[in-house]
């Protein structure tokens, strides 16, 4: 089930040596069905985890099986008794209302739970396991029965009164198969599997949630064929690596009051489902991954930015059904609904690079195109259709040209090679994916295209430059700042532990992954500036985490709320709302930017000197970002 990316580092003490089925002992839990069995070696002692996190962590990895197996996507929530963990469509149901919501998901109801001796049922769930490659392996459904239990200590058969509980957990997984020939290559080979968890609180805790104690933590198992045959090598290593796993994830659980458990993060698939994205990246996966593979013309790893981009689609597909209800062609082709009825305003993807992205989206039914700085190799492998939609020109900002312009310097504009003010047509939208210089003028060039409604976009912030187009790393955001119309002052960013110890380092780095921690990284500082300017110009401003394979992962979505209102009423009354002075608006935020160069003039010389030396080629090693 699991084939983990990390090295699973075991603790020795804890261990024998010896192979697993020599250390197999049958278990000591009391089950109705006999052939349960466990190992020393698959039990952690003194563990300060309190039994609320390892609850909530089990809650979260019920929906998050990739955690443990690089060869699952998720799974799909069936069933909760306690109504809990959302399904599919109550997932649907809870976005959007364009948002499609013909998950094809079957009522599923939980295998019957096993009695299990001083222990009390608590609460079932269902899930079915998506598998990242459906060509290989197949989905699973499986049954997770959560149990609870307490006993007294003893001291020569007596119960010890004055001492704490023994506090208990259990947790038992039984996939729905008749036979063990029905499981995929993912699952464990077991008929069912177990986590135990006990815990001893201290004596003299009083508030439960701050208490402290030891705990111990041991998987037991119901194997196919008993003792009589060997444990194979690679179920051995599962084991292991499950125990591993799970403990290494409780330490930075947190006991939060989440349906979804400690683990849930507020800023990821909080705009769409995760499942529509998925189901959508495999579809798009398997019909184009390939070819773009083997036909890539460029020296970089086709690997990377293919997906990359494959997955970026998939996103972008789900957001415009909810935003414009609209569908990919073959859903069109392959059944009459809604979808089809509505037309797409278009796309630009801005700083297009190896145009895989504009690829796709073409295929796919989308009308839009692209353009970059330089033309790529990568442009020649598509249709003809889409490199008609792929252009070479070179953004240059229509304040910096209106600058040039009014000081009678049209001339300096001449740098031979088309350029592109950043003016779109109407309802058009904005692709600013790793633009670098483009980023932050992403919801500037959005306003200024369509100021009676500024034009709705997604950027996906990379490396941080400033409005010159220089490369400028902006401060964290001050939390409460009420002035925001000053220029940034430069500060010391990501700085190092002052003690300078591995743990100080390892807890710098987990707070990174915290919202308060990102905003101190030089990337989170570049979103944070991204989105601040977007509100600065009247966009109401989201935050998202994409399911991409990149480290910077986080995409600003601006204007998809201003969208749907829209869509949900006539042009008539969405042309007589009150707009406020979106130009004013966007040049005050440009010429406080701009100051750090000494003005717009100044910071427009810059960009256009920037922009002669792309058009005049620069050697490998100097090009650092997308839009270069």
């Amino acid at each position: 089930m699991v084939r983990s990316k990390r090295k699973v580092i075991q603790d020795p003490s804890s261990l024998s040596g010896k192979p697993l089925s020599e250390t197999l002992t049958p278990s000591p839990l009391k089950f109705q069905e006999e052939g349960w069995v466990t190992s020393p070696d698959l039990t952690r002692e003194g563990l300060p985890f309190v039994p609320e996190v390892m609850y909530k962590l089990t809650t979260f990895l019920l929906g998050n099986p990739n955690k443990n197996s690089t060869h699952l996507f998720r799974a799909d929530i069936l069933f909760d008794s306690e109504g809990r963990l959302k399904t599919p469509q109550e997932k649907e149901s809870s976005f959007a209302q364009n948002q499609n919501t013909d998950a094809d998901i079957q009522d599923v109801g939980p295998v019957p739970a096993a009695g299990v001796s001083d222990f009390d049922l608590t609460r079932s769930v269902v899930r079915r396991f998506i598998p990242r490659n459906p060509q290989l392996d197949r989905a699973l459904e499986q049954t997770c029965h959560f149990y609870s239990g307490s006993v007294k200590d003893t001291f020569d058969g007596k119960q010890n009164d004055e001492e704490p509980k023994l506090e208990r957990l259990l947790f038992v997984y039984t996939p729905h198969i008749s036979s063990k020939d029905d499981l995929p290559w993912y699952h464990p080979l077991l008929r069912s599997l177990a986590f135990l968890y006990d815990f001893k609180r201290d004596s003299t805790a009083i508030d439960t949630k701050e208490a402290t104690g030891l705990g111990s933590l041991s998987i037991h198992f119901l194997p196919f064929s008993g003792l009589e045959e060997p444990i194979p090598t690679r179920l051995e290593r599962t084991l292991q690596a499950l125990i591993a796993t799970q403990i290494r994830l409780a330490r930075s659980t947190r006991s939060s009051d989440t349906p979804e458990g400690g683990n849930y993060n507020p800023t990821k698939d909080n705009v769409l489902p995760q499942h529509l994205i998925q189901n959508t990246y495999s579809r798009l996966k398997i019909k184009y991954g390939s070819y773009l593979c083997e036909n890539w013309v460029e020296e970089t790893d086709p690997s990377k930015h293919v997906f990359e981009d494959l997955a970026i689609t998939a996103f972008l597909i789900e957001l415009w059904r909810s935003m414009y209800g609209v569908a990919p062609e073959a859903e069109k082709d392959s059944k009459s609904s809604e979808d089809s009825k509505h037309e797409f305003p278009g796309f630009v993807d801005v700083a297009c690079g190896n145009g895989v992205l504009v690829y796709i989206l073409i295929m796919e039914g989308y009308e839009g195109w692209g353009f970059d700085a330089r033309r790529r190799k990568t442009w020649s492998i598509f249709p003809q259709s889409v490199q008609d939609c792929l252009k070479e020109s070179i953004y240059v900002p229509k304040p910096f040209v209106d600058t040039m312009v009014a000081r009678g310097e049209s001339d300096a504009l001449d740098i031979g090679v088309s350029t592109h003010t950043g003016i779109f047509p109407k309802d058009t939208f904005i692709i600013s994916n790793h633009a670098d210089e483009l980023t932050v003028w992403t919801p500037l060039m959005a306003a200024l295209s369509q100021p009676e409604s500024p034009l709705p976009f997604l950027a996906i912030p990379c490396c941080s430059h400033s409005l010159s187009g220089a490369r400028f790393r902006y401060p964290p955001p001050k939390i409460g700042r009420k002035n925001r119309h000053t220029a940034d002052e430069e500060v010391e960013q990501n700085p190092q532990p002052a003690s300078g110890d591995l743990k100080a380092l390892r807890a710098s780095k987990m707070e990174e992954k915290t919202d308060a921690g990102m905003l101190k990284s030089m990337y989170g500082s570049l979103t944070a500036k991204t989105m601040s300017i977007a509100e600065e110009v009247g966009y109401e401003v989201e935050k998202t985490l994409l399911r991409i394979p990149s480290t910077r992962n986080m995409g600003v979505i601006g204007g998809r709320l201003q969208v749907q209102q829209r869509w949900n009423k006539s042009h008539k009354e969405a042309a007589e709302e009150e707009h406020g002075d979106v130009v004013d608006d966007v040049m005050m935020v440009v010429q406080r930017e701009c100051l750090r160069e000494g003005g717009i003039e100044a910071a427009a010389r810059i960009w256009i000197e920037r922009a002669k030396g792309l058009n005049k080629g620069q050697g490998k090693g100097n090009h650092h970002g997308k839009s270069e």
